[in-house]
């Protein structure tokens, strides 16, 4: 129970359009964050994001609350856009100690639930979406990190993973948004984990948005798609990552069918998708060779060497509807007083998910900071028992505008 809290606001919610019509989205694969050397990743992870700037950025490889935290502090410096973290979901499959996020653009979209689907080796995220448009588009996003290495037991592995996935699916309607991205560990098409997936549900299938059959393994024909590794040698990352040069396709993103449809409210936009900072000439090499030069700089292939040994994945979709502009914001909605705003001895409040993460004030009359604590939970119970009576007041994060609660012992 933490140690008193606070409360309320009300804020005006005003409609206007965006005048936007499409989202950006980013598969990232962080190495072992924040073990891994160097120590400012934070900053280098701010310095890649601001070269794609995305909606939605979905990571594996996150090994606690405190760096995923860290992250939604400091890597999103670059941006005015009100990016807000999603619940830490602790691995329940096996004994992985590293963990798959989502961060979002709040403005954009309202994450409804979140969920785990159970496999062998890593949990498998589900994060429900409402798009803010008119019209409430749904998008179901999943973050998977399958079994890592070569080897027919592995291959057993993650073909395991990939049928845990279609069976959650299962029940859903063709017409459902599906965003799958993750570190997948597929050397092949061939390999029946990535089989699975394509042939989907008797409802859904599965679509490579690129549609790159083959054997990605090693082979330069996929030069242009190849995300792992992008160093030579690991030898000064204290050993974290794996080395060899660009060639794999480890990470990607997959949709549902119905999204590769004009007439569909969310659509894959064409040659939106790449391996960020790969310029296709960078076989077996490190990522910031200067032999591998081309539309992404020598700048940004630095950023990339130093941050991890996968590259993003990223691509574009186009929303057929207008998002919805909160200049000022209603949060009546977005904390509430579960028992009231009188309160004895404890305090109840539940948070909308957009508020995970902020720092909440507490003040007293004279405008005194009595207590702070960050929102770790939608529901909060806070202990007001060592408070004299009378009235307080609470603010969340940048949030210009608070409401009082009583004490009355």
């Amino acid at each position: 129970m933490k140690k008193i809290k606070f409360l309320f606001f009300v804020f005006l919610f005003t409609q206007i359009s965006f005048g936007q019509a499409e989202i950006k989205t980013m598969f990232y694969n962080l190495l072992n964050f924040s073990s891994a050397p160097p120590a400012n990743r934070l900053e280098i992870l701010n310095s890649i994001l601001s070269t794609y700037e995305p909606d939605l950025f979905m990571v594996c490889e996150i090994e606690s609350q405190i760096d995923a935290q860290n992250i939604l502090k400091k890597s999103f410096n670059y941006t005015t856009a009100k990016m807000a973290q999603s619940p830490f979901l602790f691995n329940t499959s096996g004994a992985s100690l590293i963990h798959q996020l989502v961060y979002y653009n709040s403005e954009k979209f309202k994450l409804n639930y979140t969920n785990q689907i159970e496999t062998n080796i890593r949990s498998i995220n589900h994060y429900s979406f409402e798009l803010k448009t008119n019209s409430n588009i749904a998008l179901e996003v999943f973050v998977a990190h399958f079994k890592a290495s070569r080897g027919e037991q592995n291959e057993v592995e993650r073909l395991y993973e990939a049928q845990q996935f279609i069976n959650y699916i299962d029940e859903f309607s063709s017409d459902t948004n599906i965003l799958f991205a993750g570190d997948f560990n597929l050397y092949s098409s061939s390999e029946p984990a990535f089989q699975t997936l394509l042939n989907g549900t008797e409802n859904i299938k599965i679509l490579d948005p690129i549609d790159s059959s083959g054997d990605w393994n090693n082979n330069s024909a996929f030069a242009g798609i190849h995300t792992q590794s992008t160093r030579i040698s690991n030898a000064e990352f204290d050993d974290f990552g794996a080395g060899g040069g660009l060639d794999d396709r480890f990470d990607m993103m997959l949709i549902s069918d119905v999204m590769n449809s004009e007439a569909n409210n969310i659509t894959y936009i064409e040659d939106s998708y790449k391996a960020w900072g790969n310029n296709a000439n960078c076989f077996n090499s490190n990522i910031n060779s200067a032999d591998c030069s081309g539309v992404f700089s020598l700048e940004l292939r630095e950023w990339l060497y130093q941050m991890s040994d996968h590259l993003p994945v990223v691509m574009d979709l186009k929303i057929n509807d207008e998002f919805l502009s909160t200049n000022s914001y209603d949060f009546s909605n977005s904390v509430t007083f579960i028992s009231g705003n009188i309160v004895s001895k404890v305090l109840d409040l539940k948070f909308s998910s957009e508020l995970l993460y902020k720092t909440t004030r507490i003040y007293n009359t004279l405008g005194q900071e009595v207590f702070n604590f960050i929102v770790y939970d939608i529901n909060e119970t806070i202990d007001t028992s060592t408070m004299s009576s009378g009235i307080y007041y609470i603010k969340v994060g940048q949030l210009p505008l608070i409401k009082k609660f009583y004490i009355n012992h």
